[in-house]
């Protein structure tokens, strides 16, 4: 019971996951948009909603599966257990997410966008194995 508490940082970002999904297609496409304004103005860079909406995908993923990885870690769990689970947890949680945005006004389930979230994590469970790797 007490390594739940290393789950903290999962649940809250899953709960962050979950507040972008709640938002309609409207609110999401002005956030994006939003979002491409700001680099363009302070970054004079042209980028697209597109990209900005899935690398979006892919980092808050990246970071759900690191701190599923801590979670594991703190736990005392071997490094084969700690990828397997985060990438499995992150998969799951991708999908019941693409489930949830079948229910929301001007949004859909998309399994390329569970790939891409599966992507982002998968990404970040690279660098730690990597980093795993070099600490031994």
């Amino acid at each position: 019971m007490k390594n739940l508490k290393y789950f903290i940082p999962s649940l809250i970002i899953m709960m962050i996951i979950f507040s972008f999904s709640v938002q309609n297609g409207e609110e999401s496409s002005s956030l994006s948009s939003s979002i491409v304004a700001w680099i363009y103005t302070n970054l004079h860079i042209s980028i697209s909603e597109l990209i900005v909406r899935k690398t979006a995908h892919m980092s808050e993923y990246g970071i759900l599966s690191l701190s599923l990885i801590y979670g594991f870690y703190k736990s005392g769990f071997t490094v084969k257990y700690i990828i397997l689970y985060s990438l499995c947890i992150t998969f799951l949680y991708a999908c019941s997410d693409e489930i949830h945005q079948l229910f929301v006004s001007g949004r859909a389930g998309s399994r390329t966008d569970v790939l891409i979230d599966t992507c982002g994590g998968a990404i970040a469970t690279i660098c730690y194995f990597i980093y795993a790797k070099r600490r031994t």
